[in-house]
């Protein structure tokens, strides 16, 4: 047996305005384990609930019925003992911030000294390869600068898992590609437990060591499905053989989920 799993979730429902005429029913019998380390995506058409999933496992709501653990804990207390970061599609910097005391914040709020939330800032900019841009704003940075300011934010505190919620979905194809890129290199020097929120097939199957396909509202897990081409991954990885026929797997599964939940 592996380890245990540092994401667990067991029969989780989620109902959004229950017990009126305007409920919706976002997700439904969801079980899901994740190892310490995966890199784990959320993949669906829009609207099946990956967002939704990933709020309920950072306790930014709750789930209508179902137990999850995060870190060995509920979410709250996962929360609270900041065991894990959050990145979302904007970067979500304070302008009037710089770089590195925007990076500095988590370190800030939790009344790090002064000159350890400075070192540690500039760590982590050393990681995402910001370093000199350390005294800019934000507004100075482009958007895929901006993302990488923000993942450096996210892992300030080291935490053990890092929720990412559509982070390059609002980059260009270029840099978004020059970006998975970038975040491969920093989860193989962390080996933090990512779970990735994408709309993109081969944005999962390039990033991830598994992708969970999700059906169409209700949310459910249509599949679990492993990534075993290996690291590193590189540009060229996207024109072998095996990645090809990776992407269209996880294409058919996710097409054949849709059609069994598309509404009659």
């Amino acid at each position: 047996m592996g380890e245990p799993a540092i994401i667990s979730v067991r029969d989780v429902h989620k109902v959004f305005n229950g017990h009126t005429d305007r409920a919706v029913t976002a997700l439904q019998d969801i079980n899901l384990d994740i190892a310490p380390g995966e890199f784990v995506s959320l993949l669906g058409p829009s609207g099946c609930g990956k967002s939704t999933l990933l709020r309920v496992l950072a306790d930014l709501t709750s789930p209508s019925q179902g137990e999850v653990t995060v870190n060995g804990k509920t979410p709250r207390a996962a929360r609270a003992d900041r065991d894990y970061g959050m990145v979302f599609q904007q970067a979500g910097l304070f302008d009037w911030r710089s770089v590195q005391r925007n990076v500095e914040l988590p370190l800030q709020v939790a009344g790090a000294p002064k000159d350890q939330r400075r070192a540690k800032a500039l760590e982590m900019l050393e990681l995402v390869r910001l370093g000199e841009f350390a005294k800019h704003f934000p507004w100075q940075l482009s958007g895929g600068m901006q993302q990488r300011v923000a993942i450096a934010r996210a892992l300030s505190a080291d935490p053990s898992i890092l929720f990412m919620d559509e982070p390059l979905g609002a980059l260009d194809e270029m840099n978004r590609e020059r970006l998975q890129g970038e975040l491969l290199r920093i989860w193989t020097d962390v080996r933090t437990t990512v779970v990735f929120v994408t709309h993109s097939i081969s944005e999962a199957v390039f990033l991830s060591s598994r992708v969970v396909v999700m059906s169409a509202r209700p949310g459910r897990i249509a599949a679990s499905i492993d990534v075993d081409l290996p690291y590193p991954r590189v540009a060229e990885t996207r024109t072998t053989p095996e990645f090809f026929a990776k992407v269209k797997e996880v294409r058919q599964v996710l097409h054949a989920a849709e059609s069994e939940q598309a509404p009659a």
